[in-house]
């Protein structure tokens, strides 16, 4: 099914109006392939890591939102395994928040693993507000889940399924993973098949990337991962893109899937470059302000030590935060909006940043068009089919030419 542009998220009349993201790096036992800020067996820490999420919380709106009326657009509980906390935690954090409850409109995400997930939880997190779940599932076999690192299996997979099904939640999503080792065409067809069959409105398949801090980048070092060929990862991808169109589903960013009107909101704030704000290790933001027009950037410590510092200190990253030139924000903009499928719309490009400096930019990445990598449609700058196969690349590249 051909992709259409997916809405943008609607800012509120005046005051701050932002997505909010919520770090909590907890894990039962950390993938061989995750290079995300996240621990394992500091479970005991959880209760203070969110007594220090609270304050800087607190510090952003005291500081930084004080001019105006605060609305957040959405909120996503990200990780780690944020359905490794207890009932209790998640109450208090979200309560911690949201003191006077949450909006009932705003999509407010939760990623949870299949170990981790009970029908009790489900129902909790209903009930604070929590109206979406990410279920992190990767693979429906046991061999690739056992070669991941995974804790869960292929049962509690499709138990995990069932209890979001009965419990009656209409907005829910699960990630795929394909290009693991050992993995051809036909075992990832299998696998998209039951995600496809789960009844998901949304779902998100990652090829897999090798990080070099990561036990898979260790074990590719020394030459004892053995990946699928290029031809197999290109038949994977094609296979991805016919079977979800073929299914109903809009593919509408690089790793996203849809069905009409359960696009990610909270993911969409990122790519269309709308200011976010992120809490906990290793958060990151970009927000927009009298002192930062183009927007600016910061990012917290990654470890217990700097962030219980920086929250008992009051010593805020976002005091810190670098401003982006209007240059800058230009560049953040071309290359967020390259992910969607649909591209970039160039009018609203110019109205923000000004005709002469939009059409510099299409002068200096005319080549990437000339070359097929890149494609004028309709007042959308997208990537060809050949482009999308190779889009770090091609980000990477526009980068170069326009630095």
């Amino acid at each position: 099914m051909k992709a259409t542009p997916q809405k943008k998220v609607e800012k509120g009349k005046g005051g701050n109006s932002f997505a909010l993201y919520i770090h909590l790096p907890f894990c039962r036992r950390r993938c061989a392939y995750c290079d995300f800020v996240s621990y394992a067996g500091r479970e005991g820490e959880i209760s203070p890591y969110i007594e220090g999420l609270l304050r800087e919380w607190e510090a952003i709106k005291a500081i930084l939102l004080s001019d105006g009326p605060v609305e957040i657009t959405s909120c996503y509980f990200g990780g780690g395994t944020p359905s490794l906390l207890n009932e209790d935690q998640v109450e208090v954090l979200v309560s911690g928040l949201f003191p006077e409850g949450v909006s009932p409109g705003m999509e407010f995400s939760l990623e949870a693993n299949p170990e981790s997930l009970t029908p009790s939880k489900l129902g909790f997190y209903r009930r604070l507000g929590i109206n979406r779940i990410s279920l992190g599932v990767q693979s429906f076999s046991d061999e690739f889940l056992r070669c991941l690192g995974r804790v869960h299996t292929t049962r509690q997979a499709a138990e995990a399924i069932e209890m979001v099904r009965k419990g009656g939640w209409e907005n829910w999503s699960l990630d795929l993973m394909y290009g693991l080792p050992g993995q051809s065409p036909a075992a990832f067809e299998r696998d998209l098949a039951r995600a496809l069959d789960s009844g998901a409105p949304h779902f998100s398949a990652y090829c897999l990337t090798i990080a070099p801090e990561t036990p898979f980048g260790v074990q590719a070092a020394q030459g004892r991962l053995q990946l699928p060929p290029e031809r197999s990862i290109l038949e994977m991808m094609d296979l991805l893109e016919k079977r979800a169109s073929q299914a109903g589903f809009l593919h509408y960013e690089t790793s996203n899937f849809s069905r009409p009107g359960f696009a990610c909101v909270h993911n969409l704030a990122y790519w269309h470059l709308e200011p976010y704000i992120g809490l906990g290790l290793g958060a990151v933001s970009y927000f927009r302000d009298g002192s930062a027009p183009w927007g600016a950037h910061w990012e917290n410590p990654t470890n217990f030590e700097g962030y219980a510092k920086m929250t008992g200190e009051d010593a805020w990253a976002f005091l810190e935060r670098t401003p982006l030139t209007r240059e800058e924000a230009l560049t953040e903009a071309f290359l967020t909006g390259l992910r969607l499928i649909h591209g970039i719309e160039i009018g609203p490009l110019v109205a923000r940043f000004g005709g002469e400096m939009v059409q510099d930019v299409l002068r200096k990445i005319h080549p990437l068009i000339e070359g097929g990598w890149l494609e004028m449609q309709n007042g959308f700058l997208r990537t060809t089919s050949r482009g999308s196969r190779v889009l770090d690349a091609l980000l990477l590249e526009i980068i170069s030419d326009l630095s």
